[in-house]
């Protein structure tokens, strides 16, 4: 048996602002992190409410966890990159995917200044640890 053999979810949401203003058509790269899932490679680009639609990822099976030896996670690992013209680019490291369970990743990009808009893909990006809250 696969150990990703069930599927998990993933929404993606986008905005400025603090959060208060949804980013419409921002690309939302997905890669899988693991052995078992790194063939996945999904691109989305966020509707008028900065949202991507619902992305079907690869996950360990829940009941795994029940089983005499269980995986060593119950959960596979994402990387979440997030593209925009005029915005400093994220990246989001070991996003974890549950089975069956709906996550959903904040991201609250920040526009580049208005000097620096003549480079509207800006090379310097945020990354992010999943452990991590880059906004504490």
């Amino acid at each position: 048996m696969s150990e990703n053999s069930s599927s998990g979810y993933l929404i993606v949401k986008v905005s400025t602002a603090s959060g208060a203003i949804p980013v419409e058509n921002t690309t939302v790269v997905i890669q899988g992190n693991d052995a078992e899932n790194q063939s996945v490679f999904i691109s989305r680009v966020t509707n008028r409410d900065g949202l991507t639609e619902k992305i079907t990822l690869p996950a360990p099976d829940g009941n795994l966890s029940n089983a005499p030896n269980p995986p060593s996670r119950p959960y596979s690992t994402y990387n979440i990159d997030i593209y925009k013209a005029g915005y400093y680019p994220q990246h989001y490291n070991n996003v974890p995917i549950f089975s069956e369970i709906t996550a959903v990743q904040n991201a609250k990009i920040v526009p580049i200044a208005e000097f620096d808009a003549q480079n509207p893909y800006y090379t310097q990006s945020q990354i992010f640890d999943e452990y991590e809250n880059p906004f504490l």
